[in-house]
């Protein structure tokens, strides 16, 4: 085959590939060409502003920098802690608080999903929450509480810090009446 020959080969196996993926290729189409995976298709992917299925979605207030979810609300606000209310699905719930905020470990049992150590990236860098998740036929509630430690003082001897925990250097009580 001369190279001529061979380039108008080449040049009507294009045309005719371009032909046949304007009429097997329509944008709105839902089979996928042969030689696709179904992951890649576009038709099985939700477009950025769709929710999945059951999915919560992200309402305008906002606790400790936690995004509440718009089928919740503020019940009480404190100053370490925040209940929240709502008519949703707890395993939703507990989806949207793992999407949302960085955990290490969850504890579940019963009605309850606990979260004993988050880090919300909107809060303080320093500061650690708990997210309990509780759940009964009727509502589902969720409480928000900054568990930071406090700071300790600077420049206390260790048994001064044990007195002013009420303890001996020996772990026992000390007693009050001699303190004052």
């Amino acid at each position: 085959m001369t190279s001529k020959s061979l380039t108008s080969a080449l040049g009507r196996a294009m045309v005719f590939g371009l032909i046949g993926c304007q009429f097997g290729c329509r944008s709105g189409d839902r089979t996928v060409p042969a030689g696709v995976a179904p992951s890649a298709s576009r038709s099985t992917a939700l477009p950025a502003d769709h929710l999945a299925p059951g999915e919560l979605a992200p309402g305008k207030e906002v606790v400790f920098g936690f995004v509440v979810p718009t089928a919740m609300r503020v019940e009480r606000r404190f100053p370490d802690a925040a209940h929240l209310i709502g008519h949703v699905d707890p395993q939703a719930l507990a989806r949207y608080v793992r999407a949302h905020v960085e955990v290490q470990r969850m504890e579940m049992g019963g009605a309850r999903v606990i979260f004993p150590a988050a880090i919300i990236p909107g809060a303080p860098k320093d500061h650690t929450f708990r997210v309990e998740i509780l759940s009964d036929r009727l509502q589902t509630r969720m409480v928000l509480r900054d568990v930071t430690p406090p700071p300790t003082p600077r420049g206390l001897s260790e048994e001064e810090r044990w007195r002013r925990a009420g303890r001996a250097m020996d772990g026992g009580m000390l007693d009050r009446q001699k303190l004052e």
